[in-house]
């Protein structure tokens, strides 16, 4: 543990700026699209960019493709991405012929698929920085130490309470709590026979949210909204190990499919927050746009049996083969 504390010290790890760039650029555009359905049709444009042409677009198909090719992620994002774009297109269509329940319903498939895009930033921007850590330690004996014995976010230290930046706080936030959700999945194995969950305010996140959120950004509803969503998902990943303990898989199975749309939740509901905290000049690549306020975040929650996410295969049911020790 000496060992692994002295080698903890000299790792400092890089946030992906670019990365998180995308995502808040991608958010601006999706509420602007969001303004202009509010202000009617004649304030709605009758066609999109292309889907390469847009700004996430450029960035997918340009410096983001070229940076991160080695990572899954990276396609499916460009894949989610296009599917996006087709269906903000099918919704000003329907706004523009008038169908006022088309668009409606178009419009919470959008807001889904948007999160999926926000979440599936967030996945990347994890896998980087896990994969510089795993570099930095030189890979072999000392990354597996650390597999075994780091904290989940002992790879990311904590802001600071009164010095940290928004940017950094919302960082911290959002990585620390997606990688403890990434790493829920380990404990499935052998039913989740002798796990024992942390609670909702003792993890990293948690932590964070009581710590700094709550006194720093009080003001703002999304904290509150992530406070609430938060407990939620701690609730529902109990539940997933007592079905697991009890042998009751579907069930396990549907309180994953909550636990993955509550974190998505989670980290949508971060970007809004830190699209209300930074100045967006500094995240938009146009910065002769005045942006228009975020909506409500209670109006951008989509309930989470709309659909499931995108591509998230249930561990569980194939876990009755493969997971669970056998």
């Amino acid at each position: 543990m000496r060992l692994l504390n002295s080698l903890e010290e000299n790792v400092k790890v890089s946030v992906t700026f670019d990365i998180n760039k995308a995502r808040l650029v991608h958010l601006d555009w999706v509420l602007r699209i969001e303004k202009a359905l509010e202000l009617g049709p004649d304030s709605a444009p009758c066609a999109l960019q292309h889907y390469q042409d847009c700004e996430l677009g450029l960035w997918l198909h340009g410096e983001g493709r070229s940076k991160y090719r080695q990572y899954d992620d990276i396609r499916q994002l460009t894949v989610e991405h296009r599917r996006f774009h087709h269906a903000v297109e099918h919704l000003l269509l329907a706004l523009h012929e008038g169908n006022k329940i088309k668009t409606r319903e178009l419009l919470i498939g959008v807001r889904y698929m948007s999160k999926d895009i926000i979440y599936l930033l967030t996945l990347l921007e994890l896998r980087t920085i896990e994969k510089q850590r795993t570099v930095q330690l030189g890979g072999g004996l000392f990354s597996f130490i650390d597999s075994l014995f780091a904290t989940e976010s002992a790879w990311l230290e904590p802001p600071k309470a009164k010095d940290g930046s928004p940017s950094v706080d919302i960082t911290y936030a959002r990585l620390a709590h997606l990688r403890w959700a990434s790493r829920l999945d380990h404990r499935f194995k052998n039913y989740g026979q002798g796990v024992a969950l942390q609670s909702h305010d003792a993890c990293d996140f948690g932590a964070w949210i009581q710590r700094i959120g709550m006194k720093k950004y009080s003001d703002l509803e999304e904290i509150h909204l992530l406070d609430v969503v938060h407990k939620s998902f701690h609730e529902e990943a109990a539940r997933i190990i007592r079905h697991l303990q009890n042998r009751h898989l579907q069930r396990a199975d549907e309180a994953y499919t909550d636990v993955q749309n509550l974190s998505r939740e989670i980290a949508w509901l971060l970007t809004i927050l830190e699209y209300r905290l930074a100045p967006l000049e500094a995240v938009a690549a146009s910065a002769a746009r005045a942006a228009p306020p975020a909506p409500s975040a209670q109006t951008q929650i989509v309930q989470a049996a709309v659909v499931g996410p995108v591509n998230q295969l249930s561990p569980i049911m194939a876990v009755a083969e493969h997971l669970i020790g056998r």
